[in-house]
């Protein structure tokens, strides 16, 4: 079935894509290009009606929301007209209600791809749609050149017997054929979902192994955090042990003395031991959902990295505002928010902010709990806040960082615990909000 897409013919097919976004033109075009498609864009559906009528494409992808008429009304109208009524359409969306899917088949699509994009899905479902299109128009071709000969041969009745009875044998073999293809354009579109499905699950093979490189790196920066929070406790039980000796050498050891330091060094191992417990139970591998409180999470997620913060003068505050327990992945969402404290960190030491702080305030409210981590670095630059949570988007040298942390994050609430992660702009800085819905609310 793959070869679908290679075939040199469906290479020569010309497709008009019709999307308000500069960023998804550019991202689509290039794409079909690679695969030597013919592309036409339009920004808007206006433009796109008109570059339709003008260029006459094989296929039409289309965004459902843009300025303007949107991409339903747009559908509608190419159907209304004779000219591209029977260009198929397929629908770029990132609503994907079954009431949404529905209305644009009503509208006259005859596909959808969800965003965001996936390469593979996309070149699967174009790759069909100009195959299922050039087989209709080579059926319609055949048809009519089978009814021009038919009438032909009508009009010449006079001739032999012999000729008629060669046409109906001809008109046989050109219905046998059609048949054929029709039963080709059916097993086309039986293997079309099974394709779109194995390509869904090559993605989430992907999201999987993004999500356990990011673990990685997250494990990297835990490890320098241990190195942090041992040292001074370390420092303090070589001290304490020091003077022990001193005072034994010089014959003033007291057994209250003695005492005193055994239990303090005492405490210090037991503080030691329970930082251990604490990282090891964040890399420990979570088959199943277990029961959590969000804020006392958080609380843990940053004891993992306190040290840090102090040394860089970063305040921080937790505000517990009334978190409940509820069900999910408790070592997930510990790294979906240490994802987040860290980009804040890395903000505020870039930028030099006097007197950083980072807020986070958990609370519960409608059916909800909500976790907001809030900085005062600044804010994030408006023209990029749209892309922040893309996948391999960043600000930071390559050396610096990978882009992949905050859209883990996302991946992490909204797809893995069925929450919302959005960012906003503060009057101090940026603002990042949680929200996770309890499964009996």
């Amino acid at each position: 079935m793959n070869a679908i897409i290679a075939q040199p013919k469906d290479h020569a097919a010309a497709i008009l894509v019709i999307d308000d976004d500069a960023n998804n033109l550019a991202i689509v075009s290039s794409l079909l290009q690679e695969y030597s498609y013919t592309i036409y864009v339009a920004e808007d559906g206006e433009s796109g009606i008109r570059r339709a009528l003008l260029t006459r494409p094989d296929l039409i992808l289309l965004d459902v929301l843009m300025p303007g008429i949107d991409g339903f009304e747009t559908c509608q109208r190419l159907k209304a007209v004779e000219a591209t009524r029977d260009i198929p359409v397929i629908f770029m969306t990132a609503l994907a209600e079954m009431d949404q899917k529905v209305r644009g088949f009503d509208a006259g699509a005859v596909d959808y791809i969800i965003k965001p994009l996936q390469r593979e899905e996309v070149l699967a479902r174009v790759g069909v749609h100009i195959h299922l299109r050039h087989l209709a128009m080579e059926l319609q071709e055949s048809n009519a050149s089978l009814e021009k000969r038919v009438e032909d041969r009508t009009a010449s009745l006079a001739s032999t017997n012999d000729e008629l009875q060669k046409e109906i044998a001809e008109r046989k073999l050109a219905e046998e054929a059609l048949a054929v293809k029709q039963e080709q354009l059916e097993a086309l579109n039986l293997s079309l979902e099974q394709r779109v499905v194995e390509e869904v699950e090559k993605n989430l093979q992907k999201d999987r192994l993004l999500f356990q490189n990011t673990r990685l790196a997250a494990m990297g920066e835990l490890l320098n955090n241990i190195a942090h929070q041992w040292r001074q406790p370390l420092n303090k039980i070589a001290l304490l042990i020091q003077g022990c000796l001193y005072e034994s050498d010089e014959g003033k050891l007291e057994h209250e003395s003695f005492k005193s330091c055994v239990n303090r060094c005492m405490e210090l191992i037991t503080y030691l031991s329970n930082t251990i417990n604490s990282f090891q139970s964040f890399f420990m591998p979570e088959g199943e959902p277990g029961e959590f409180n969000p804020c006392e999470t958080v609380e843990k997620s940053l004891a993992l990295v306190r040290n840090s913060y102090e040394e860089n003068g970063i305040s921080v505050r937790i505000m517990n505002d009334g978190s409940v327990p509820m069900m999910g992945f408790r070592n997930a969402f510990s790294q979906a928010v240490l994802s987040m404290l860290n980009n804040a960190q890395q903000v505020l030491l870039e930028r030099g902010t006097p007197q950083p702080l980072i807020e986070v305030d958990c609370l519960y409210r409608d059916g909800k709990n909500i976790v907001t981590i809030s900085d005062n670095g600044g804010g994030i630059d408006e023209k990029i806040i749209g892309k922040i949570f893309d996948p391999y988007f960043t600000t930071k040298f390559k050396a610096q960082g990978t882009g992949l942390g905050l859209y883990m994050a996302k991946m992490i609430i909204e797809k893995n615990m069925g929450g919302r992660l959005s960012a906003r702009n503060t009057k101090a800085g940026a603002e990042f909000t949680i929200e996770l819905p309890l499964p009996d609310s």
